[in-house]
């Protein structure tokens, strides 16, 4: 266990920087019924990601995960692969044009359905969550410590959402500013940081998996 805390905590860091789910949800507070969309939009995200990293481990162990095997190498070698063909999709996405509806309201299903497809679409952060599910099913642990480092995987993984929420939250009053500047910078710069953390984490993985079999 150990060994495998850091491991899946560079493993969430990655999949937690999302640019466009920030947006996204930064969209869905600064309408009408800010802290129940907010709530939702965040349990929606976190269902399927629950269901993610379940299905992965799942997945990962039947397929001869675990025990410092070389097939664990391999793995790793195509999750870096996806991560660095994930980056001319980031690059190309289309920026939204239009203004934010920030009076018209928000149905409570519409948030919660935006939070799961927020996280459906998100590649970057499929591909890197699923590198931190591999590395659960590679540790060979009890069900009770997978279920707690899928539990911090998890966690890490949400950060970047659960931050303005707790801003919003805290200081609703000063949030609308802050949680807009954000959105503003995030719209600018959102494809070289996405680009940036598939490539880095990428190459991460790639190096990984090649000490692993060769």
């Amino acid at each position: 266990m150990a060994e495998l805390i850091p491991r899946v905590i560079i493993a969430g860091l990655a999949a937690s920087i999302s640019p466009v789910a920030v947006m996204v949800l930064l969209s869905v507070m600064m309408r009408k019924h800010a802290r129940r969309n907010s709530l939702l939009f965040l349990l929606g995200f976190t269902l399927v990601l629950i269901a993610l990293g379940v299905v992965g481990i799942f997945v990962f162990r039947a397929g001869g995960s675990g025990g410092k095997s070389k097939v664990d190498g391999y793995i790793d070698l195509v999750l870096g692969v996806l991560c660095l063909a994930a980056i001319p999709l980031t690059l190309r996405r289309k920026k939204k044009q239009g203004k934010t509806e920030t009076e018209k309201d928000l149905k409570a299903p519409r948030a919660f359905l935006l939070g799961a497809g927020s996280m459906l679409v998100n590649t970057s952060t499929i591909v890197c969550f699923l590198a931190g599910a591999h590395e659960i099913s590679a540790a060979k642990l009890s069900v009770s410590d997978d279920l707690f480092a899928l539990a911090l995987l998890i966690a890490i993984t949400l950060l970047t959402l659960l931050i303005p929420i707790a801003v919003y939250f805290a200081v609703p009053t000063k949030a609308e500013r802050v949680l807009g500047s954000l959105n503003a910078w995030l719209s600018r710069h959102s494809k070289v940081i996405g680009a940036a953390v598939l490539l880095l984490f990428g190459a991460y993985l790639l190096a990984k998996g090649l000490k692993a079999v060769v």
